[in-house]
């Protein structure tokens, strides 16, 4: 992205300014164009932060997990009878749906900014939404950045779905965050991964009734899989030779840092496709 946004500046150096141009009409439009864009790049560094917030509190979470299960009682030894210790806190696991919703409006915002720098090469058309470049793409008109549009479509209604539902009309059921313990003859840790709504999320009652019933196993968003193994010696006893329990994403789900890193990666496609488009157009003069 950096790259295309440099060669869109070096472009935009060379461009004439002029009263008849169709943006750079003189060296103040110039100024405030370059900063339309700078504005957009800095929301990608927006994202970027939000993200390694993300990575940090995961990284901290789980060395307070692995030092947590270091002082849990042991179970004695050779111990056959099952055990399990579950320790689940979602309340200390908001601070990551702070964090994506963040997220989510910088990148939201990022796309603005493309979108006003954009619209101008477009004759007659003033946007500060994406969505209405993608309204004029979906009537069937062309251009360099409409057909940049038309190109990310899917991405583009599948983030602004996902981000309106996150920052305007509910927050997030925040996941579980823990460890677990289970020991079946041989002991099995695990660390719970934080988990996120893969798709749209669904809305869901925060009450004080459904967070009484929230000490589910799993825990919602995650699936359960355990594996044990033990044989029968010929003096009667049982050895257990294996034992792991292990969580992963449900299918409605998937891992935090996936679903910003798939965000973040497809806005700097659209953002350098959108660049490539500016060069291309001449800045609105090409026809």
């Amino acid at each position: 992205m950096k790259e295309t946004l440099d060669h869109l500046f070096e472009s935009m150096d060379k461009a004439p300014t002029a009263a008849d141009h169709p943006i750079f009409k003189n060296a103040a439009d110039k100024e405030y164009y370059e900063t339309q864009l700078m504005f957009a790049y800095r929301k990608l560094e927006a994202g970027r932060h939000h993200l390694e917030n993300v990575e940090g509190m995961l990284e901290k979470s789980k060395a307070q997990a692995m030092t947590a299960m270091k002082k849990h009682k042991k179970p004695g030894k050779n111990a056959i009878a099952s055990t399990a210790s579950m320790i689940v806190n979602g309340g200390s696991a908001a601070g990551y749906i702070h964090e994506l919703s963040a997220f989510l409006a910088a990148i939201r915002s990022g796309l603005d900014f493309l979108t006003v720098a954009a619209a101008r090469t477009i004759k007659g058309v003033k946007a500060h939404s994406v969505h209405d470049l993608e309204k004029m793409a979906a009537k069937g008109h062309t251009g360099h950045v409409l057909d940049a549009v038309r190109a990310h479509h899917a991405w583009l209604a599948e983030l602004r779905e996902y981000r309106d539902e996150v920052v305007h009309r509910l927050v997030v059921q925040a996941p579980a965050e823990g460890w677990l313990i289970s020991t079946k003859g041989k002991t099995s840790k695990t660390v719970l991964p934080i988990v996120v709504p893969r798709k749209t999320p669904e809305r869901a009652s925060d009450t004080r009734r459904s967070r009484m019933t929230e000490d589910l196993d799993p825990p919602f968003g995650l699936e359960r899989w355990e594996s044990h193994g033990a044989v029968s010696l010929p003096d009667g006893t049982k050895e257990v030779w294996n034992h792991e329990v292990v969580f992963t994403p449900a299918d409605s789900h998937v891992p935090i840092v996936e679903l910003m890193e798939y965000h973040l990666s497809a806005y700097q496609k659209f953002s350098a496709a959108i660049f490539d488009a500016i060069v291309s157009s001449k800045f609105g003069k090409a026809k």
